[in-house]
């Protein structure tokens, strides 16, 4: 057995920890825990057992090479995990923008009201 086949768990076990105790104190959503979950422990799959895993992996998608699989693999995960992240940066632009314009939009409101009071200070605002 290698260093890193004993290392990569630990270290994985340790992420684990981490990532449900953050779930815990509800610093994190269920599905990125989850996410972070089946990371860490496909990692620690592929560092005990690597031939056996790359090589199904490379049988099962018809590659002549183990490692081009696993290249392949990762960098498809790669590309989806980039996606999601793209769409949930935009979300939030979205959101921003928003709020923004709601703020701006309620302090011009605000500036009008103050002004409307200052130039008629003994007019009942309720009474008409």
């Amino acid at each position: 057995m290698h260093f890193y086949q004993w290392l990569v768990p630990l270290i994985a076990l340790f992420y684990i920890i981490r990532i449900v105790r953050q779930y815990i104190a509800r610093k994190r959503l269920w599905s990125s825990m989850l996410i972070w979950l089946v990371f860490w422990v496909v990692i620690s799959i592929l560092a005990v057992i690597p031939d056996l895993v790359s090589t199904n992996m490379a049988d099962l998608l018809g590659f002549a090479s183990n490692i081009n699989a696993v290249i392949f693999v990762a960098l498809g995960f790669l590309y989806v995990f980039m996606f999601y992240l793209t769409a949930t940066v935009e979300k939030l632009e979205k959101r921003v923008t928003e709020t923004v314009r709601w703020l701006a939009l309620e302090n011009q409101r605000l500036k009008e009201e103050k002004e409307t009071k200052e130039n008629h200070p003994n007019e009942d605002p309720v009474r008409p």
